[in-house]
């Protein structure tokens, strides 16, 4: 107990983001990480239309 050190916890928490993961073709399973979601909802935002412009 408090034997771990930070770099430790923070792949520790990396790594459980709840189970969640992709399957690729070969049926391998891809643990999806925060800089997966983070890198989706950028992409997102980066392609939604301005819709504070009137038409």
């Amino acid at each position: 107990m408090g034997s771990e050190t930070s770099s430790e916890n923070s792949k520790t928490k990396e790594a459980d983001f709840h189970g969640a993961a992709i399957l690729n073709e070969d049926g391998t399973e891809i643990p999806i990480t925060e800089d997966m979601v983070q890198d989706a909802c950028e992409k997102l935002d980066s392609e939604k239309p301005d819709t504070s412009k009137p038409d």
